[in-house]
C-alpha cells in the first residue's frame, strides 16, 4: 500500500457507499452540470409572457424578438476536506465489525478508507445543502470562510418574495381561534412566478400554524402525497409529511448539520416558510478541478475528485476529496419566503 490507491479505485469506492441527499438539493437541484474551467457560467434569459399577436391565416407569421439576456460568470469557493488515515484506526476493531471474523490489516485499511471517504462526502454534501437553502430561503448566498474572501453570490430575489411579517401580522401574535391563514398564503403564493404546490416549514413555523382552529379544520392529512415528492428514505428522517392545506402539501423540515463549533444547527431559521413548487429546471453547478496532478492526468470536471498520498516528516497517509460546487437558480422568483414571527 505505499503506493497509495489511484483516484479511479477512490472514485469506484464512492459509487458504493450510501448517497445521502438532503431536501432541498434532491427537490430543487435535480440536475448536475460540470465545467473544466474554474468558473461556471451561465445565459440567463428571463421569461415573460407576451401574448401571441394575431394575423390572418393567409399572413405569415413575423419572427419574434428576441429577449436580452445576459452572461453570469461566477466562481464556486473550493472545498477539500482532507483526513489522516491514523494508524490507529487501522489496528482498532472498527464499529460494526463482527467479533467473529478477524479482517486482514489490508481489508481493515480499505474499510477505513471506505469510511472516512464516506465521512468527507457527507460533509460536501452538508456544505451543498446549506448553499441549497440558502439560495432557496434568500435568493442569495455569502460564502465565507478563514481561507476564503467573503463572496455574495446573489440570484436576484424580488422584495415581494422575501416576506417578513411584523407587529399584529406575525403568526405569534394573532389569535389562534379566529384567525385564518388562507389569504396569507394565497397573497404568497400571487407574488410566485409558477404555481407553488409545496410548503415547506421549520418545526416551529408548523407549530404556529398548526395551533390555528382554522388549519385544524382544513387541514386534509389521510390524502396521499404527491407523485413529485417520492423522497430517498434517508431523507424521509429529516422530512414530516403534515398533510395538504387546500391544494398544498405541508412538509415540516428537521434537517441539521453541524457548525464549527460543534453545535447543531437547523438548515431552516426558526419560523420560516417557503411556498415552492415540487419541481425546478435549477442546478448543482461544479467548477474545475483545481489539483496539479489530476489536471495532468486529464481531470478537470467533474463533481469529485479523491484522492491519497503519504509523507514522510510526518510519516502519515493523507485522504482527501475536492469539489468546487454553486447551486444556480435560474429563477430566484419561484419561491416566496416567509418569515412568520
Amino acid at each position: 500500500m505505499a503506493a497509495g490507491y489511484d483516484t479511479t479505485t477512490l472514485l469506484g469506492v464512492k459509487e458504493i457507499l450510501p448517497r445521502f441527499t438532503p431536501l432541498f438539493i434532491q427537490m430543487f437541484f435535480p440536475s448536475v452540470v460540470t465545467f473544466g474551467t474554474e468558473e461556471v457560467a451561465f445565459d440567463k434569459i428571463k421569461k415573460d409572457r407576451r401574448l401571441a399577436p394575431f394575423v390572418a391565416p393567409m399572413v405569415a407569421g413575423r419572427a419574434r424578438k428576441e429577449q436580452g439576456g445576459f452572461l453570469t460568470t461566477l466562481k464556486p469557493a473550493y472545498v477539500k476536506p482532507t483526513d489522516v488515515v491514523k494508524p490507529t484506526r487501522l489496528i482498532k476493531r472498527r464499529p460494526g465489525e463482527p467479533l467473529n471474523t478477524e479482517l486482514s490489516a489490508e481489508d481493515r485499511h480499505d474499510a477505513v478508507i471506505a469510511d472516512i471517504l464516506d465521512e468527507q462526502e457527507q460533509s460536501i454534501v452538508a456544505r451543498e445543502e446549506w448553499m441549497a437553502v440558502q439560495g432557496v430561503l434568500f435568493g442569495k448566498v455569502v460564502i465565507e470562510g478563514d481561507d476564503y474572501p467573503t463572496q455574495e453570490v446573489d440570484y436576484g430575489r424580488s422584495s415581494a418574495n422575501q416576506v417578513v411579517l411584523a407587529g399584529a401580522a406575525k403568526w405569534d401574535t394573532v389569535d389562534p381561534d379566529t384567525y385564518d391563514p388562507t389569504d396569507d398564503i394565497e397573497d404568497w403564493a400571487a407574488a410566485a412566478n409558477g404555481s407553488p404546490s409545496i410548503i415547506i416549514m421549520d418545526k416551529l413555523a408548523w407549530r404556529l400554524f398548526s395551533r390555528m382552529k382554522a388549519v385544524k379544520e382544513k387541514l386534509e392529512s389521510r390524502r396521499g402525497s404527491t407523485s413529485q415528492l417520492e423522497l430517498a428514505a434517508q431523507t424521509e428522517r429529516d422530512v414530516q409529511r403534515k398533510g395538504f392545506y387546500g391544494e398544498y402539501e405541508i412538509l415540516v423540515y428537521n434537517g441539521a448539520y453541524t457548525d464549527a463549533d460543534g453545535n447543531k444547527v437547523n438548515y431552516m431559521p426558526a419560523n420560516t416558510v417557503l411556498l415552492a413548487p415540487t419541481t425546478t429546471d435549477n442546478v448543482m453547478a461544479y467548477g474545475g478541478i483545481q489539483d496539479a496532478k489530476a489536471n495532468a492526468n486529464g481531470i478537470a470536471e467533474a463533481t469529485r475528485y479523491p484522492s491519497n498520498w503519504f509523507t514522510d516528516n510526518p510519516s502519515v497517509e493523507w485522504l482527501q476529496t475536492q469539489a468546487a460546487p454553486l447551486p444556480v437558480l435560474f429563477d430566484a422568483d419561484e419561491f416566496v419566503s416567509v418569515k412568520v414571527a
